[in-house]
């Protein structure tokens, strides 16, 4: 691939255009679970294609999907964790239809549409905040979904950022392998079992880079047999260097794998400020990019930080933050954040 090349990464499909010429809407062919972009795809000269860099632009303007299986409207709106009303509205067509009637296979159905009105926003803390007017994380080459999803919901900055991120990171390394995303957000946030996070729009996780492309609904244990550590480093330091996260939580034993790649892309006198494993003591374990939290020897768990104009989540985390690290140390427990 040349810088000569621009691309665009639209929901559901990455189109790569050179010059003038760009894909016709032919050329899209709807597929089950397939998330694609409104209407009709772009011009090369309008906003979703931006000469080739680091960071593609997303168009969350609106996500479409291709219905997989001839079911009611009340179980295709249940996979997306939307109320049926709320299906039948982004989609006209089926006003007509009951909660219990059928809609057939393939076909085409808008499951999100952004309201400039209404703002996402990440309200409170992860551990006890909500999320307002989130977007559901779309599909692409680079990573993973379940078929399942109201659980894959966040920010609209969480799902442009961590999508244009992993589409770069495909780009470099295009022999990798795609990582699984499991557990964001609801649609609304709130308290989901059994995490103790995962309220407010902010936290993801997902699965590291494996040698071996990951199969079944579940998250493969990041052995020294099965995972890709210099590709996980790789994408480790983009979310880094994005300034877009706040912390990542790896298991000690994953970031011990991680350690040796590190070297020599950092500065050293950086490490233990990324490395938990490498800090002197326990507060700056705490402050460290990269945390030992139990549970997540199988998958990272990430924490976008707050945007700018997010003023909610702002000062849940100054409150956070003034509480400091002192007082007793938290007793470790098996409990998933």
């Amino acid at each position: 691939m040349t810088k000569a090349l621009a691309h665009v990464l639209t929901l559901g499909a990455v189109w790569l255009v050179s010059g003038s010429a760009a894909p016709s809407s032919e050329a899209s062919t709807p597929t089950a679970m397939t998330l694609e972009v409104a209407e009709s795809i772009p011009e090369p000269s309008a906003p979703p294609i931006v000469p080739f860099a680091e960071r593609p632009h997303v168009n969350l303007d609106a996500v479409w999907w291709t219905a997989p299986r001839h079911e009611t409207v009340e179980r295709l709106a249940d996979r997306w964790g939307l109320p049926p009303e709320d299906l039948v509205a982004f989609n006209p067509s089926l006003a007509e239809l009951g909660a219990k009637d059928r809609v057939e296979v393939g076909t085409r159905l808008c499951v999100y549409r952004f309201d400039p009105a209404l703002p996402s926003r990440s309200v409170g803390a992860p551990n006890q905040g909500h999320l307002e007017h989130g977007a559901p994380f779309i599909e692409g080459e680079a990573w993973i979904l379940r078929e399942y999803r109201p659980r894959s919901w966040a920010t609209r900055h969480v799902v442009t950022e961590l999508a244009a991120q992993l589409h770069a990171f495909a780009l470099d390394h295009p022999d990798a392998q795609p990582v699984k995303l499991g557990e964001f957000s609801q649609r609304g946030g709130g308290k989901i079992k059994p995490h103790r996070s995962h309220r407010s729009g902010r936290d993801v996780d997902m699965g590291y880079v494996m040698l071996e492309r990951p199969e079944g609904h579940k998250h493969t244990l990041a052995t020294r047999a099965t995972l890709d550590a210099a590709a996980t480093w790789s994408l480790v330091q983009r979310l880094r260097d994005s300034g877009q996260v706040e912390a990542i939580f790896v298991s000690a034993s994953v970031q011990e794998q991680l350690v040796p790649h590190a070297m020599g892309t950092i500065d050293a006198a950086e490490l233990s400020a990324v490395f938990s494993v490498l800090a002197p003591d326990f507060r700056a374990e705490k402050s460290a990019f990269l945390r030992d939290v139990p549970g997540h020897a199988a998958h990272m768990h990430i924490r976008f930080a707050c945007t700018d104009g997010d003023e909610s989540c702002r000062i849940a985390q100054r409150r956070r933050g003034k509480k400091g690290h002192g007082g007793k140390r938290r007793k470790r427990g098996k409990r998933r954040r």
